[in-house]
């Protein structure tokens, strides 16, 4: 049995977070897994399997998987140390910092693959550091690095990150689209990059469906979003183009489960708008599945996406996805119809949303829902050496 550690940040909700606890049910039996987190918190650490061992960094290095929030509930010098590396990180960049900390680490054991599950943020900003760590610090046969982003509109996209991957023996894609965005950046590594797709728990996500009953709204179109609210993910865009189309006639609910700090700006343009009674702020959902159970159509309004848990999720449950184009809206939702496409400009999704909306009920979509079998035998394939693509 092949010994595998994967690294993360942490296992707080979030894409990344949910689709590492996903993958780890699908391999716990098959290799012997070491999950090593920078943080060891999160709502998602009840979900890994009792055979993987959970390994944590020492208190220096932890601080990579905090917020600052969370660093000040552990108290002065925690929080004091997170600081300071912030502040070093914009001056210095990642470069200088991680690789420090990455060598103030040295993980025990020796592995035939050690994996970096999440890529590095912007240089100047106290995100990430897995990939550091991996190169630096783990003893393993082979190391990889997962990318779930658009690395050509990534604020990621840099110098250094980029040298930094090169030094990985394989990267690991989340899509086709994630992977050819990668290549049209880096395309040297072409050779070295692969697609392994997210696995999805679909009876976990059925039963958590069925928790209890989200509020629906009678004779309306009932619109659900499940996003961190930030500037990225458009749901400030949105406001004014569903003003508009209130204006034109359709008479709609927009509920949407996340917080971020774009939460004050939307909410004024909520008010500005007068959608208060048709835009409701949800907050954090540890469980968002009944609503979308209960709604008639995700929205998912990025400016920019890689290839997000949440269109699984939606074709799991038979909702249908309106999208704007992003690196895999294409290839997750409308090459399989289980939704619309719509191109990624406020004009063009005003147009399109208006013209949706209105035929609503006789708009057809096919249902399809992803298949962990390839997605397992993708992540086999990566760790014992075999072309997945």
């Amino acid at each position: 049995m092949k010994k595998i550690l994967i690294m993360n940040n942490n296992m707080q909700i979030g894409g990344i977070q949910r689709a590492l606890a996903n993958l780890l049910p699908e391999i716990a039996d098959k290799y012997e897994v070491s999950l090593f987190l920078l943080n060891p918190e999160g709502e998602l650490l009840k979900e890994i399997p009792e055979n993987v061992r959970v390994i944590t960094a020492n208190r220096f290095v932890r601080v990579l998987g905090m917020s600052h929030a969370q660093a000040k509930d552990k108290g002065f010098f925690t929080m004091l140390w997170r600081g300071f590396l912030v502040i070093m990180t914009r001056i210095f960049k990642t470069k200088t910092v991680f690789g420090f900390l990455s060598r103030m680490e040295k993980p025990d054991g020796v592995y035939d693959a050690a994996i970096s599950y999440m890529q590095n943020g912007a240089p100047d900003c106290f995100y990430g550091g897995c990939a550091e760590l991996v190169l630096n610090a783990v003893k393993a046969e082979k190391k990889i690095c997962f990318i779930h982003c658009d690395f050509e509109n990534y604020e990621g996209r840099c110098r250094y990150n980029i040298d930094t991957l090169k030094r990985f023996d394989k990267i690991a894609a989340v899509s086709d689209s994630v992977k050819r965005q990668f290549l049209k950046v880096v395309p040297t590594l072409q050779d070295r990059t692969v697609t392994v797709h997210n696995c999805y728990h679909a009876e976990r996500i059925i039963k958590l469906s069925k928790a209890y009953e989200a509020p629906r709204a009678s004779g309306k179109i009932n619109i659900f979003s499940a996003a961190r609210l930030s500037a990225e993910k458009g749901i400030a865009r949105m406001i004014p183009i569903l003003g508009s189309i209130r204006d034109a006639g359709v008479d709609f609910v927009w509920r949407i489960a996340g917080d971020g700090a774009d939460r004050e700006n939307i909410k004024g343009l909520i008010s500005q708008y007068k959608l208060e009674e048709r835009v409701i702020l949800l907050g954090t959902l540890d469980n968002p599945y009944p609503y979308f159970s209960a709604a008639d159509v995700l929205l998912v309004p990025s400016y920019d996406e890689a290839a997000p848990m949440v269109f699984g999720e939606a074709a799991i449950l038979n909702l249908p996805i309106f999208t704007t184009d992003t690196a895999s809206a294409r290839e997750m939702v409308g090459l399989p119809g289980i939704g619309r496409v719509m191109p990624n400009d406020d004009k063009a999704i005003l147009r399109d949303l208006k013209e949706l909306f209105t035929n609503f009920n006789e708009l057809k979509f096919d249902k399809k829902t992803p298949n962990n079998r390839d997605a397992v035998k993708e992540f086999d394939n990566l760790i014992m050496g075999e072309d997945s693509d």
